[in-house]
């Protein structure tokens, strides 16, 4: 039987290569039409005859097409027959296909195309068009399609199902574009399958052009970090990370896990940052259409004195996770394109490494999945181009769902990776630059001889570097923790100002005098964390008094009641003012986070001046907030974090540690609360978490 379009055949032909961009979209979209069609599994063959790629033949063992849906569906653009049925069919799926047009990609492949399709209740249906028709054909009606009724099967002769064969391809293929081909048609699957999906994507070959390319197992093996985690409603419902050293690391003493019931309460909330307004927001899954989300995530280490332990071929690792890293999304365990290619950050991945130095992961170093369901995620909605979903409210939930449970797990990670690179970095010395200097020194004094003066004149430049050196990193240290600060100050100025010009509208003089007046103190207080000061005995009220003036806004904006007894302390020690009233505000900053974060609805501060601990008079900083995420040991390094989503430099407990260490003092992060005779109201309102302890000398050093 033959039949005729019903439009021109030139844009029937021009459609496919319009709508499907590249040949991998291409086979996507006929391996979800398999899906739809109920197949458990597809077999994509790549056929070739001396050394060249000339047959494409896609087979699954699906509920076929009758004639009839040939004639009225398929053979019919843009088609509404799947999107009518977006509740589940008779296997338990909902069409992945929405548009009608997944059967254009068979165009984008190639002229000549076989079709081959048998239902349990129909005859076996062959249908052929041969493109190159087209260009002898004067008029529509010339150009003709054979559709036959074979009485007796030649393909499906005890089963159903439909095959497709591709001949004549539309553009050669190298061994490049087929390894990425590969690549992405193997990637259908989710790589964190449990087992349990009914639908999988096979690739065959008359040759071996296939043979050699990584084992998704074999690479897993090469990982250190794994994490998963299932959010369902607003909250975190499953929760593991794992740290899996290699045997041959044998500096390291065992593995670690964390589980759900290891996660701080507040940290099994859902959240996204709201950078405008400075604060978390909950997310709720149901409410934004998105519905459950299962993540699952490893993380790799090529950094070069940990990498070199490896127990596979480096660039072969390297290769493959250059080609394969990045995040990808499975709805009813089939990928949506083209989440988790190389030039996709739809995470923001690379983005967040790039904007803060330490702490992240980039692309290339992680293999991820995200598996949704989708009669529970209609909010996220396909684009027409198949290339992901359109980005309204919903999508950007779920991308900020995914990367606060990413954050959670890569800071577990940054734990175990601090370890390992203490173990075994090669310089031991928290100074790294004076200690190659040092090594030098010793190397003149010892190998360089002095009979012309020589010795001497080089000793001499590199005790100058030595010099500047340590003065360029004072004031780097000193500018730095400016910089923290000056981000508050600046959001607080904003909302003083704001709340100022609508007094002065309202003719509210009394608030507008007591704004200006907070205002003043604000950028007095600040001027004083600039000014250079030397280390002189100083009274510690004095410190707290102009960092509670700087931060009587921020108190009375976040509910935060402070408990001190600076008023009543006439301790002294050895001191730079301005370096300690930015530390300590450093400290009140973090304290205000973290007691907005926990939700608390009573918040106190604590700052208690104390001479316990020997050698040192003390300003002892402390909450009723939820307390250190970190390890002590970890907090204090640089680009290390607790906070959610990343947020943050990392560099605040460093900078303060350091900017202690550079006034002869040391910052203490204490974690046994009674280690402090805390006085009684401090202990009734249970302000002892997160106990930090800046030490200042009682004697001039």
């Amino acid at each position: 039987m033959d039949l005729n379009f019903s439009i021109s055949p030139r844009i029937l032909s021009h459609l496919g290569e319009d709508l499907i961009k590249n040949e991998s979209i291409a086979l996507f979209e006929l391996i979800k039409n398999s899906y739809d069609a109920c197949s458990k599994y597809c077999i994509v063959d790549f056929h070739f005859q001396n050394g060249k790629l000339i047959k494409l033949t896609i087979e699954d063992d699906g509920f076929g097409m009758s004639k009839e849906i040939i004639e009225t569906a398929w053979l019919v653009i843009g088609t509404d027959n799947k999107h009518k049925k977006i509740e589940r069919n008779e296997c338990g799926r909902i069409p992945l296909g929405e548009k009608g047009i997944g059967r254009l990609s068979i165009h984008k492949l190639g002229n000549s195309i076989k079709l081959i399709s048998k239902t349990a209740a129909d005859k076996e249906i062959e249908l052929s068009i041969d493109w190159n028709n087209l260009y002898t054909a004067k008029e529509i009606n010339d150009f003709y399609i054979n559709l036959i009724v074979n009485d007796n099967p030649t393909t499906f002769i005890k089963s159903t199902g439909t095959k497709i064969i591709i001949e004549d391809l539309r553009s050669h293929w190298d061994r490049r574009q087929l390894r990425e081909v590969y690549r992405n048609i193997t990637s259908l699957n989710s790589p964190f399958s449990d087992g349990n999906d009914s639908f999988h994507v096979l690739v065959e070959s008359n040759t071996k052009v296939f043979e050699g390319l990584p084992n998704f197992e074999d690479i897993k093996n090469n990982a250190l970090y794994f994490g998963s985690c299932k959010m369902r409603g607003g909250e975190i419902v499953e929760f593991k990370y794992e740290f899996k050293p290699w045997s041959n690391l044998d500096k390291v003493d065992s593995g670690r896990i964390i589980k759900l019931e290891d996660l701080r309460t507040e940290d099994k909330i859902i959240k996204k940052w709201n950078s405008e307004i400075r604060k978390f927001e909950d997310i709720d899954l149901n409410e934004s259409k998105v519905g459950t989300i299962e993540f699952d995530i490893i993380i790799f280490d090529t950094d070069a004195q940990i990498f070199s332990y490896i127990n596979t071929e480096k660039s072969a690792l390297k290769t493959y996770l250059r080609e394969n890293g990045g995040v990808r999304v499975y709805r009813d365990g089939v990928r949506v394109y083209n989440y988790g290619e190389r030039d996709n950050d739809w995470l923001g991945i690379d983005l967040k490494r790039v904007h803060r130095v330490g702490g992240n992961v980039s692309n290339n170093i992680v293999i991820g999945s995200v598996k949704i369901n989708r009669d529970s995620s209609s909010g996220l909605i396909e684009k027409t181009n198949r290339e992901g979903f359109i980005e309204n409210e919903h999508y950007f939930d779920f991308v900020e769902a995914i990367n606060y449970a990413l954050s959670l797990i890569v800071r577990e990670r940054n734990i175990d990776k601090s370890l390992l690179t203490t173990l075994y970095k090669k310089h031991r010395s928290v100074e790294p630059v004076l200690s190659d200097l040092n090594e030098v020194m010793s190397l003149v004094e010892n190998k360089v001889d002095n009979s012309e003066g020589v010795k001497d004149e080089i000793l001499k430049y590199l005790y100058r570097v030595n010099d500047q050196y340590k003065e360029v990193k004072e004031v780097l240290i000193k500018s730095a923790n400016a910089g923290l600060n000056l981000g508050i100050v600046i959001h607080e100025l904003d909302k003083l100002i704001a709340e100022l010009t609508g007094c002065i509208e309202r003719n509210d003089k009394d608030k507008a005098i007591r704004i200006s007046l907070s205002l003043e103190k604000i950028i007095r207080g600040y001027s004083a964390m600039l000014k250079k000061s030397d280390i002189q005995l100083q009274p510690l009220s004095e410190i707290i008094s102009i960092a509670l003036d700087n931060y009587e806004f921020r108190f009375l904006d976040h509910s935060v009641n402070i408990i001190s007894n600076w008023k009543d302390s006439d301790l002294k020690a050895y001191l730079a003012k301005a370096e300690s009233i930015s530390v300590l505000t450093n400290l009140l900053d973090n304290a205000i986070f973290w007691l907005s974060y926990a939700k608390k609805s009573k918040r106190y501060i604590s700052i208690y001046i104390t001479n316990e601990i020997e050698g040192y008079n003390s300003i002892i900083v402390s909450d009723n907030g939820p307390g250190f995420s970190l390890p002590l040991d970890v907090a204090v390094e640089p680009f290390q974090t607790g906070k959610p989503h990343n947020i943050g430099s990392g560099l605040g407990l460093h900078v303060a540690k350091e900017m202690m260490v550079a006034m002869k003092g040391k910052l203490l992060l204490i974690s046994d609360e009674n280690e402090i005779d805390f006085p009684k109201p401090i202990k009734d309102n249970n302000v002892t978490k997160a106990i930090v302890a800046l030490c200042f000398p009682k004697e001039k050093k």
